[in-house]
């Protein structure tokens, strides 16, 4: 195991701010980009005597992160006595050998993907804290839509698209995705947690989820005799207006409706402003008798304890429609959250959740 292999491993998976956030956690050195910073740790590998315990905790790192970085998530209520049932009984299973396992927790090279089939794999349970991480994996198709310039290539390809202003390749690709069913026994609250949330459609993670939480109820009868654990998902909505009028956090983004039947999007391109307090949005609100929220965006900066000079910037997006506004109660049954560096942050944007949720009755 070496730095290098690791870093690659989280590559596609997280944003530069969040990576060299855990990288300073670890008493690595960072430069600038992950090329950069790649070249001057591998340098640091080669030279120092004793890297065995930063690279374990690097890997530790990962570990974390692939619980809780980037994840679309749904919750349920669930009965205390049928929470631990489950993990008495998950905690004994050995799940099967699956293509996945040999090179698990890190992900298999795309053409390895290729040759497999997409259904949902069990590949760990594991404890985390006093909750019980049940880990899945998976292949999903993602297409990406990127920008082409005519000049990069031969004269024949700038003469045949000479005539278009601008030329789109859309390209598709496999990647191998880590979703998670964690059980909180203290609580009454389990989570599925879809991985790359901010990535799928809200189509395909409806399908997703559906997908996943199928299988997990299925295991759940056969290994532990419990039928249809998870059932109706916690709805979302009401934490919408819930977070807005709080003073929690900053608001990167709101979508709306006002009584005259306009719909808008606001995002606030700094992060480190508040779009609450940003002078146009408070000028339209005092221009209305209210707004109809469906959709907001909340970051937080996180300092970790004992580690002042280390801060990522967790975020919650409640990604409601427009149309559930015409719903006489309407239903948001995901939330998105990213960029956590691991399960302290991740830890504080939940209890945030949990907190509104309760604060509602």
């Amino acid at each position: 195991m070496t730095i290098e292999y690791v870093l690659n491993s989280f590559r596609h998976r997280i944003s530069w701010p969040t990576i060299s956030a855990i990288l300073k956690r670890c008493e690595l050195p960072v430069s600038r980009g992950w090329d950069e910073t790649i070249k001057k740790l591998i340098e640091y590998e080669s030279k120092e005597k004793d890297v065995e315990a930063s690279i374990k905790q690097l890997d530790d790192s990962y570990r974390e992160y692939l619980l809780v970085g980037n994840k679309a998530v749904r919750a349920f209520n669930l009965d205390k006595g049928v929470s631990r049932q489950l993990i008495k009984a998950f905690s004994t299973h050995t799940p099967p050998e699956t293509p996945f396992s040999a090179n698990y927790p890190f992900p298999l090279k795309e053409e390895d993907l290729g040759e497999i089939d997409s259904s949902t794999k069990l590949v760990e349970v594991r404890e985390v804290g006093k909750c019980w991480a049940i880990v899945f994996c998976t292949k999903r198709v993602f297409t990406e839509r990127t920008s082409i310039n005519p000049t990069d290539y031969n004269d024949e390809v700038k003469e045949a698209l000479g005539g278009y202003d601008e030329v789109f390749g859309v390209k598709s690709y496999l990647r191998q995705l880590f979703d998670v069913v964690l059980l909180r026994p203290d609580t009454g609250i389990s989570e599925v947690r879809l991985d790359v949330g901010s990535g799928i459609s809200a189509l395909d993670r409806s399908r997703y989820f559906s997908e996943l939480i199928i299988n997990f109820n299925n295991l759940a009868l056969d290994i532990a005799g419990v039928k249809v654990p998870l059932k109706e998902p916690i709805n979302f909505f009401p934490l919408i207006d819930s977070l807005y009028e709080s003073h929690e956090g900053k608001v990167g983004e709101i979508a709306f409706t006002t009584d005259e039947g306009s719909i808008k999007f606001e995002k606030m391109r700094k992060t480190d402003a508040d779009l609450r307090e940003e002078t146009y949005h408070k000028a339209g609100r005092k221009a209305v008798d209210h707004i109809n929220l469906y959709r907001v965006a909340l970051l937080w900066k996180y300092k970790f304890q004992n580690l002042e000079d280390v801060e990522t910037a967790p975020e919650l997006l409640l990604p409601g429609k427009s149309f559930f506004l015409n719903q006489e109660f309407p239903l948001l049954e995901e939330v998105i959250i990213s960029k956590c560096s691991g399960l302290e942050d991740y830890e504080f944007v939940f209890e945030k959740i949990s907190f509104y949720l309760g604060s509602r009755g």
